[in-house]
């Protein structure tokens, strides 16, 4: 091959790769850089676990350069990511139950939400014309069941919810729920034919635990006391409540790749993660939110 035909090869092999090597860097900027150019607002409930997921969540996307900050905390995490006031929220997963246009459909006649009813919700969230994806749900479950001291659990025989309800008539069930209607339902259709039911104040809850007599305690399932003080979880009664797993929602600025990173954060979050977080977070002792955050690969080893 002479000079002149080798060099006019190379100028059209070279015009050929040029627009093929433009496409390829726009797609990698269309696709990887499409949320590492604004940056992600989190919106977290004001539990001190969330706040502590948040900066788990927060520190994760910064890793793989992501430009991530945490709103101030409040009681709608998920409206703030409707309204567009946050780009990713993490609450418990009922309260993304204003998101259904059918939300009793969702609930069912009990009233009572289960994970099987959550996934639903997040489904229908989904298969919505809204820009909000809703993410994974964690394994780990906040929602509350009955717990009762070694003692009390063995004084009236109770050692699942059948039992319980057959001792009922000696027992009062404590909860933090200012609506009662559906567990004193839920309790009757178990077999307990005058439920006693006393409402009290959440920060109370440990409290009334502590000194129970002749009660069973609706105590959240991630509480780090039911284990570290030795209490008795009655087994099954995890259903006269709703499942409280955690939800993470995107907005539109959320590209898949952040979304992927969330949910290897969310595949993590397991039960025993979340009563470890909460031993981290609440008192005595609790350490600062974005402290515990830094612990985190401790627990998930």
């Amino acid at each position: 091959m002479n000079l002149r035909k080798s060099s006019r090869l190379g100028v059209l092999c070279l015009a050929l790769l040029l627009p093929l090597a433009a496409c390829t860097a726009n797609e990698q900027t269309s696709t990887n850089e499409s949320s590492k150019n604004v940056t992600l607002k989190i919106a977290r409930g004001d539990r001190p676990v969330e706040q502590a997921l948040a900066e788990v969540y927060k520190n994760a996307l910064e890793a793989k350069g992501y430009t991530a900050q945490i709103n101030k905390s409040g009681d709608d995490p998920f409206k703030q990511v409707q309204d567009g006031q946050a780009d990713v929220a993490i609450d418990q997963a009922t309260t993304a139950l204003f998101l259904s246009k059918d939300s009793a459909g969702v609930t069912g006649d009990d009233g009572v939400l289960s994970v099987d009813d959550l996934k639903k919700l997040r489904s229908e969230i989904n298969d919505s014309d809204q820009e909000i994806t809703a993410l994974d749900m964690s394994t780990a479950d906040a929602g509350k069941e009955l717990v009762m001291s070694e003692a009390e659990a063995d004084t009236h025989e109770v050692d699942s919810l059948s039992s319980l309800a057959k001792a009922c008539s000696k027992l009062t069930v404590i909860t933090d729920a200012s609506d009662t209607s559906n567990l004193a339902a839920t309790l009757e259709t178990e077999g307990c034919q005058t439920p006693k039911i006393s409402v009290v104040d959440s920060a109370d809850i440990d409290t009334q635990l502590r000194a129970s007599v002749d009660r069973a305690v609706a105590v959240s399932a991630g509480n780090a006391i039911i284990s570290d003080e030795g209490f008795k979880s009655i087994s099954d009664s995890a259903k006269l409540f709703n499942a409280e797993p955690y939800l993470l929602l995107a907005g539109a600025n959320v590209d898949d790749k952040a979304q992927d990173e969330l949910n290897k954060v969310t595949a993590e979050l397991s039960q025993q993660t979340l009563v470890d977080l909460n031993r981290m977070v609440n008192e005595p002792g609790a350490m600062a939110p974005k402290e515990a955050a830094t612990r985190w690969e401790w627990i998930i080893e």
